[in-house]
């Protein structure tokens, strides 16, 4: 059985690199008129780790620009093609940023001329909202006018309504204080009619003394009746 590498034995480790090394390929690469990145630099050299080179390209470049701006003489004690390279790379920057400013105010441009349009088309919805709100405010405008003309037609059917009610009510009191007093009439005539027929019945009743109740006579029976005599013949 074989043994297990340990973990990690297996993996190709990149040979250190130091900070000589990678100035020494970045000022190379310059020389060719590229511009020293990881990449290259790595290329250069057939070795590194990218964080070690990209380190040291870091302070490759502080160090480069320390020297063109506080020394300017320094850029002559440096070799000719160095000082080629560094001004290749120089007019490259500007040239690049150039560019960039350039890709920069057209993007601006492109912005602003977004904005502008965005802003218009704001404003003509703007414009016209301000219009649909000024048509609705019209028509609610209106539709309160009607509202507050039915509203006082109907008040003054109302007045009207009530003042008929109140007519009619005391229309209907009256009525019913002449049906009271009719009716007290008429119960007064009902009373007096029946006392005047009680009173009638009473002396109907009651005959006076000096008349006497006249003798019956009984008629006679058909036997007791004569019967007249037939005469004889002559």
């Amino acid at each position: 059985m074989e043994d297990t590498p340990a973990y990690g034995a297996t993996r190709e480790r990149s040979a250190n690199v130091s900070y000589a090394d990678v100035e020494r390929a970045a000022l190379d690469i310059l020389a060719t008129g590229r511009r020293p990145s990881v990449e290259t630099v790595r290329e250069a050299l057939g070795r590194g780790s990218p964080a070690t080179i990209a380190s040291c390209l870091k302070r490759f470049w502080r160090d480069l620009g320390i020297r063109a701006q506080g020394d300017p003489a320094a850029l002559t004690r440096l070799p000719s093609d160095i000082v080629e390279a560094v001004e290749a790379i120089w007019q490259r920057s500007l040239a690049l940023a150039a560019q960039s400013a350039k890709n920069d105010q057209n993007a601006a441009h492109e912005r602003l001329e977004r904005i502008r349009i965005e802003n218009e088309v704001r404003a003509q919805s703007f414009d016209h909202r301000e219009k649909e709100y000024e048509t609705a405010a019209r028509e609610r405008e209106r539709a309160l006018a009607d509202s507050r003309v039915h509203l006082l037609s109907t008040l003054r059917m109302l007045e009207h309504d009530r003042a008929t009610l109140k007519a009619r009510a005391a229309r209907i009191l009256e009525l019913e204080t002449q049906v009271e007093d009719y009716r007290q009439q008429l119960a007064l005539l009902v009373t007096r009619a029946v006392a005047r027929n009680r009173t009638s019945k009473r002396r109907w009743s009651r005959p006076p003394a000096a008349l006497k109740t006249p003798t019956r006579i009984r008629p006679k029976k058909r036997s007791q009746l004569k019967r007249p005599k037939p005469r004889g013949r002559r």
